[in-house]
C-alpha cells in the first residue's frame, strides 16, 4: 500500500506564514498562524514539511518537467524531430538542443523551483529558533532534527537540478523577506553552490534517521539519502560542466576534483557499509512492478523517491511509461489513457546483452489500444520509439486506483537508488585507485541482479574481472549506467559530467546513418536490425498479444515461416534511409537529419568534432533576464 505522507496536508495548506511566492520575487502576506505556532509542535512542523513535499510534486518540477520536458536526446532516451528549423512556444525542442529563452516552460520551472527553495529556507531558519530542535535524547536524533536535515536535503536536491538545467544560478539560503532587493542579485558559480551544499549536508548527516526508522520509509529523505546525495553532489562538483566561453561554451572541470571524489567515496561507502539497502530483496522486474502498485520497500533498491498523490499528480505511468489507448465513448478497460512521451533511441535496445533481465522490463516494442490489445510501437521512423516498461498502468492495483480515467497516476518519482550508489562508488574508486576489488564488487552487485544465476560465471565474474585497467573499467561503468537507468532521465547528466556528450552524439548520428545504409543493402548487414517480424496470438482474456523476431536475432536469414504465424513485418533500420520522391536516390530520413539538430545535423555533420561542446544547458528565462535588470546575463550564445 502507498504510504500517505500527505496526511497532515490540510494544515500545511493553510500554514501560509512561511514566505512562499508565486514567483521567486514575491512575498506572501502574513497569516494569523505564526511561525512560532508551527514550530512549537512536532505534528505542526511535519505539516509544514509536507507542504514542501507538495511543492515538489508540481508538474513544473518532479511531477512532469524534470522527468519529461527537460530531457535532452542521448544514446538512451531520445525523441525524434524531423524538422530542420521548426520551433514551438512550449519547449518541445529542448530534446534536440534548439532552445528558446521565451519558452514559458522555462520560467514556470524556474519559479516553481525557487518557490520550493524559499519554503525550505524559511523552514530551516524557523526550525533553528525552535526549542524542540535542540533537544537531544541519548544521542539519538529527534524527529525535529530529522525534519531539519530532511529539508536541507530537499533544498540541495532542488539546487542540483537547477544547476543541471541552467548551470550557474542565484543561490540563497535565506528566505525571502520584505525589503530585500532580489532584482540586483546575479548568479553564483555552480562550484561555490555545490561546495556549500556538500558542507551543509555533511554537517547534518548524523542528525538524520535511516529510512527503516521513518514511518513513511523511502518516501522521506533519510540519513542514507543524505549520504548518497553528498556523493552525488561531489560527482557533479568534481565532474565536467559547460562553462561560458567561445560561441556556445567550453567544457571544463576544477583542478581540485579529486578532493571531491575522495569525499564521494567516503559517503557512498557509508551507504554500502551500513547495509541498510540491498539489490537482493527483489528482482529488477519486481521492483518496478511495486513502484506501479505504490508498494515501497524500506530496505530494497529505492533509497528516496518524491511521494506523489494518487490520481493527483505524477507523470510516471501516464506521460512516462507504457502507452495505453483510450476511447472516451467506449473505454473497454479500467486503466484509462496513458501516452508515453519519453522514448528510447532506436539503437539502445540492441546495446544490451540479449540475456540481460533488464532489457524486457525497460524496452517494450508495443503499446495497448483502447481494448488493451497489443500493437507494435517503434515510433514513426524507428529512430526513436519503444515504450518504457518500468512504469505501466497495467501493473497497477485496480482495487486501489481512485479512477480509471486518463490522468496522473501518483506513482512516485525515484530520486536515488542503491544501484546508483554502487555504480557511483565504483566510478570514484576507479578514478582514485583504478579497478580495485572494492570497485569490481560494487559493479558485480549490480550485474548479479541483471542476469540469471546460471550466467554469473560468464556475465558477472568473467566480464568484470576481464576489465583491464582504469579506462576499460570506466567504459564498463558508462555502459552499465545506460542499461540500469534507461528511461529514468539520468543519461544526459552523466554524459555531461563525464565530458562524453559530444562524442556520444557524433557516434549516434553516424551509427544511425550507417545502419540505415547497410539495412538498405549499401554495405554488409552484419548485426543491423533491418526488418522486424511479428505474429499475433490471443490470451485468456481474449486480447491480442505480440511476439517478435528480429530483435534478438538479425540478418537476412531470420527464421519467420508464415506457416507458424509470422505474417507481419516492420521495417526497422531500413527506415533510416529513404528514397527521394523526385530523384529516386537514397537519403537520410529527416528524423536522423534533425533530431540532434542543435548540435549535429545534416548540414554540419562533416565539420562537427568532439571538441565542440554540446549546449545541453537551457537559456535563462527571458522574464528573469528582464526583471533582474542586467544582474543576470544570457550565456552560451543564447539571446
Amino acid at each position: 500500500m502507498k504510504l500517505n505522507i500527505f496526511r497532515y496536508i490540510a494544515f500545511g495548506a493553510i500554514a501560509v506564514s512561511l514566505s512562499a511566492c508565486e514567483d521567486f520575487l514575491d512575498v506572501s502576506p502574513d497569516s494569523s498562524i505564526t511561525n512560532e505556532d508551527i514550530f512549537s509542535s512536532e505534528d505542526e512542523t511535519k505539516a509544514m514539511l509536507n507542504t514542501i513535499y507538495t511543492k515538489l510534486t508540481a508538474n513544473d518540477l518532479y511531477g512532469l518537467a524534470w522527468p519529461y520536458t527537460f530531457n535532452t536526446n542521448t544514446d538512451v532516451e531520445m525523441r525524434s524531430n524531423g524538422n530542420q528549423n521548426s520551433t514551438s512556444g512550449n519547449g518541445d525542442e529542448v530534446n534536440c538542443f534548439d532552445m528558446r529563452a521565451l519558452w514559458g516552460s522555462l520560467e514556470k520551472t524556474w519559479n516553481a523551483a525557487y518557490e520550493a527553495v524559499n519554503y525550505c529556507n524559511d523552514f530551516v531558519e524557523n526550525m533553528e529558533q525552535s526549542p524542540l530542535f535542540s533537544a537531544q535524547v541519548s544521542g539519538t536524533p529527534t524527529m525535529m532534527q530529522q525534519m531539519y536535515g530532511e529539508v536541507k536535503c530537499l533544498r540541495a536536491m532542488l539546487y542540483l537540478d537547477l544547476i543541471r538545467t541552467w548551470g550557474d544560478v542565484p543561490y540563497r539560503t535565506e528566505s525571502t523577506k520584505v525589503g530585500i532587493d532580489f532584482y540586483g542579485e546575479g548568479v553564483t558559480d555552480r562550484n561555490v553552490i555545490l561546495s556549500s551544499l556538500i558542507d551543509d549536508l555533511i554537517g547534518i548527516e548524523d542528525l538524520m534517521l535511516p529510512a527503516a526508522d521513518l514511518t513513511e520509509g523511502v518516501e522521506r529523505a533519510s540519513r542514507e539519502y543524505c549520504q548518497a546525495l553528498i556523493g552525488q553532489l561531489c560527482l557533479y562538483r568534481g565532474g565536467y560542466a559547460l562553462r561560458p566561453g567561445g560561441s556556445t561554451g567550453v567544457m571544463t572541470r576544477a583542478d581540485d576534483y579529486l578532493e571531491y571524489y575522495r569525499t564521494a567515496k567516503t559517503y557512498l561507502g557509508k551507504v554500502i557499509s551500513d547495509n541498510r539497502h540491498s539489490l537482493d530483496r527483489e528482482s529488477f522486474a519486481e521492483m518496478w512492478a511495486r513502484e506501479c502498485r505504490w508498494q515501497v520497500l524500506r530496505d530494497g533498491d529505492i533509497i528516496f523517491e518524491v511521494p506523489m498523490m494518487k490520481d493527483g499528480n505524477g507523470a510516471y505511468g501516464y506521460n512516462v511509461g507504457m502507452t495505453i489507448g483510450y476511447n472516451e465513448d467506449r473505454p473497454g478497460h479500467q486503466f484509462g489513457q496513458a501516452t508515453n512521451r519519453v522514448n528510447f533511441c532506436g539503437l539502445y535496445p540492441f546495446t544490451f546483452d540479449q540475456r540481460d533481465l533488464r532489457l524486457d522490463v525497460t524496452c517494450v516494442p508495443y503499446k495497448y489500444d483502447e481494448d488493451l490489445n497489443q500493437e507494435a510501437d517503434f515510433g514513426k521512423s524507428c529512430v526513436s520509439g519503444w515504450n518504457i516498461g518500468k512504469w505501466d498502468k497495467m501493473k497497477m492495483d485496480l482495487d486501489n486506483m481512485m479512477s480509471g480515467i486518463a490522468g496522473s497516476t501518483g506513482i512516485n518519482a525515484v530520486r536515488m537508488r542503491y544501484a546508483d550508489v554502487l555504480l557511483m562508488f565504483a566510478e570514484v574508486e576507479n578514478e582514485l585507485n583504478g579497478p580495485t576489488a572494492d570497485a569490481k564488487e560494487a559493479l558485480k552487485k549490480v550485474r548479479r541482479r541483471a542476469f540469471d544465476s546460471s550466467l554469473y560465471g560468464e556475465m558477472v565474474e568473467t566480464y568484470v574481472e576481464g576489465l583491464a585497467g582504469r579506462d576499460a573499467f570506466f567504459k564498463a561503468i558508462m555502459d552499465e549506467r545506460a542499461w540500469e537507468f534507461g528511461g529514468e532521465g539520468i543519461r544526459k547528466y552523466d554524459l555531461a559530467r563525464w565530458n562524453k556528450y559530444s562524442e556520444t552524439l557524433i557516434y549516434l548520428y553516424n551509427k544511425l546513418a550507417d545502419w540505415g545504409k547497410r539495412a538498405n543493402g549499401i554495405g554488409t548487414r552484419d548485426d543491423v536490425r533491418d526488418v522486424i517480424y511479428m505474429r499475433k496470438s490471443t490470451n485468456d482474456a481474449g486480447r491480442t498479444t505480440l511476439e517478435f523476431r528480429g530483435f534478438k536475432e538479425y540478418g537476412e536469414d531470420v527464421d519467420h515461416p508464415a506457416s507458424e504465424g509470422w505474417r507481419d513485418q516492420q521495417d526497422y533500420a531500413k527506415n533510416w534511409w529513404t528514397r527521394n520522391a523526385e530523384t529516386g536516390d537514397y537519403e537520410l530520413h529527416d528524423d536522423v537529419k534533425w533530431s540532434l539538430r542543435g548540435y549535429i545535423n545534416y548540414t554540419n555533420a562533416g565539420s562537427v568534432t568532439s571538441d565542440i561542446p554540446v549546449r545541453y544547458l537551457c537559456p535563462y528565462p527571458s522574464r528573469i533576464i528582464t526583471t533582474h535588470k542586467g544582474s543576470i546575463q544570457q550565456q552560451y550564445g543564447y539571446r
